[in-house]
């Protein structure tokens, strides 16, 4: 068995869940449209890709933005919310070509996994509708009784060197599998650790950084689109 990891925003679909979701909740009314432009602000930061990532500090404060809507809500409650999310900004962003890849994994018996710097309520659900078993995500914290979010995170990062630490941490526990080769598909040069973590990376619709990297590495360039004219699965 196999182990395959996709990243979440850019890769598989076409555009940022955690952005999208903010506006979602704008347009719902759940928070304020001021938040959009003080979540522009801090968004710059990270997806104007450099050669060494933001500071934690940024990326924390980038996506609190996107938890503070939810605190107070009831975990049921917010469910709703993401659900009806992800059935209308999520799924019709998705690549054709990743559908494809993922049903490719999927026949041979690979085990698969989103990594996201996404939240967990938002990454899980979408896992969940593309029949994905793993998830790696931001842990956003939710008090005992009754079940609501605070609007804080939980442990470390699911972003750039924090996203290798989770994955070797889950593939050192004993109930996790022993896989034979391990598959990565990311957009972000600060997947990097990511990509240079598996057997076989695959850059997707990559940024300019990552791209350099792979026409060194001679890693497979993938180009996906919303809108293919002929569809062709990789492996």
């Amino acid at each position: 068995m196999n182990l395959a990891l996709f990243d979440l925003d850019k890769t598989l679909i076409s555009d940022d869940s955690a952005s999208l979701w903010l506006h979602w909740l704008v347009s719902q009314g759940y928070t304020p449209r001021d938040s959009l432009h003080t979540h522009l602000k801090h968004m710059h930061a990270v997806s104007h890709y450099s050669d060494s990532p933001p500071d934690p500090a940024v990326i924390t404060s980038y996506l609190a933005l996107t938890l503070a809507p939810m605190s107070g809500y009831h975990c049921s409650t917010v469910s709703g919310w993401v659900e009806r999310f992800v059935h209308r900004d999520i799924l019709p962003r998705l690549y054709p070509q990743a559908r494809q890849q993922i049903a490719w994994h999927k026949e041979r018996g690979d085990s698969i996994a989103l990594v996201s710097a996404s939240g967990e309520h938002l990454v899980k659900t979408v896992a969940r509708r593309l029949g994905i078993e793993h998830v790696f995500a931001l842990q956003a914290e939710v008090n005992d009784s009754p079940l609501c979010f605070t609007g804080n995170t939980l442990g470390e990062l699911t972003f750039h060197q924090g996203s290798v630490r989770r994955i070797e941490s889950w593939l050192a526990h004993p109930s996790t599998p022993a896989f034979k080769q391990t598959y990565a598909y990311s957009d972000s040069i600060y997947d990097l650790p990511l990509l240079e973590f598996v057997d076989k990376p695959s850059v997707v619709n990559g940024c300019r950084a990552l791209r350099e990297v792979a026409a060194l590495q001679g890693w497979p360039e993938l180009n996906w689109s919303r809108h293919p004219v002929r569809a062709a699965v990789t492996s």
